[in-house]
């Protein structure tokens, strides 16, 4: 699902990008993806509970976990072709 959002973001940017030619790109944007979730539900989640908190950390642990996630994601990825290709 990730992947198909990539293409829809990057076909704007490239002109017939597809993320398979591409993986470094794919984990990056991919990254970006979930750390914009990630922060927003951090800032949600302070805000409804009436904390307040750095806007600076918040940024960058989700930032942080979004690249984790996703190089998790692609290594997983990877694995699984692995495994169908046997």
């Amino acid at each position: 699902m990730l992947t198909m959002l990539v293409e829809v973001i990057m076909g704007v940017f490239i002109e017939n990008f597809k993320a398979s030619e591409h993986p470094i790109i794919n984990i990056i944007i991919r990254g970006i993806i979930i750390a914009i979730v990630m922060f927003l539900l951090m800032i949600f989640l302070d805000l409804s509970n009436g904390n307040k908190s750095s806007i600076g950390l918040g940024l960058a642990i989700s930032i942080g976990g979004g690249l984790i996630i996703s190089l998790a994601v692609f290594l997983i990825e990877i694995f699984a072709n692995y495994l169908d290709k046997k």
